[in-house]
């Protein structure tokens, strides 16, 4: 693998705020007199606006106040994380730091809108950090659609084979198996079956092992 570019996923991924965002996702559905259950909570894991819409549109109905809801849920979780912060993965900032150091670019594809990824990148103070950052509201189609990740191939001007994805989610990994690059899962609260470990290029317990692996792949094209 003759490495260019690592894709960062965000949510449970470089930032343990999956969490809270379905403690305040179920608590604000709650006041609409919704109650959405842990199953079709991690389902919704990885989406982009436009399919979580179609999602629990096709659940709840065409009443379902999905903007309210979605508004008050981030509402409630940015409260949280200005009370008591952002909650970092372990390894991120040394994975990053390592990849500069080594001239590979970085990059961030979220299924989340590029307003909140940037606030996040804010928050922890990593807003200078990454070489392209592109959001699910850029694409019409999000995860498991390959879009995202294409998008970050074009921009880069790369080959498939020259870049690495680091994901948790089912979607996710599926959307970097769709675009054909390489994806280490890095798992958060979504355990994913075997049907979908089989699809990546390894699975490690956190950043800190991607590290070492990375190390690995480059140590090897010298």
């Amino acid at each position: 693998m003759e490495l260019k570019v690592v894709i960062f996923d965000m949510d449970g991924l470089m930032f343990d705020t999956e969490p809270i965002g379905a403690k305040c996702f179920k608590t604000a559905a709650k006041k609409y007199g919704y109650i959405v259950d842990d199953e079709f909570q991690m389902g919704l894991i990885g989406m982009n606006v436009h399919d979580h819409v179609l999602k629990v549109k096709a659940k709840f109905g065409d009443d379902y106040p999905v903007f309210e809801i979605r508004d008050l849920a981030k509402k409630l979780k940015m409260e949280y994380f200005y009370e008591y912060g952002l909650p970092i993965k372990k390894g991120l900032k040394e994975l990053v730091a390592y990849l500069k150091e080594m001239g590979i670019k970085i990059a961030v594809a979220s299924s989340s809108s590029i307003d909140l990824i940037n606030e996040y990148l804010e928050l922890s103070k990593m807003e200078n950090e990454f070489d392209f950052v592109i959001g699910g509201d850029a694409v019409l189609h999000g995860k498991p659609n390959p879009e995202l990740f294409l998008r970050v191939l074009k921009h880069f001007n790369i080959n498939n084979d020259e870049a690495l994805v680091l994901e948790d989610s089912c979607n996710g990994i599926m959307a970097s198996h769709n675009a054909g690059i390489p994806v280490i899962c890095v798992p958060d609260l979504v355990v994913n079956g075997p049907e979908i470990l089989a699809l990546t290029y390894k699975t490690l317990p956190s950043l800190f092992e991607v590290k070492d692996e990375i190390a690995s792949i480059l140590g090897d094209n010298k």
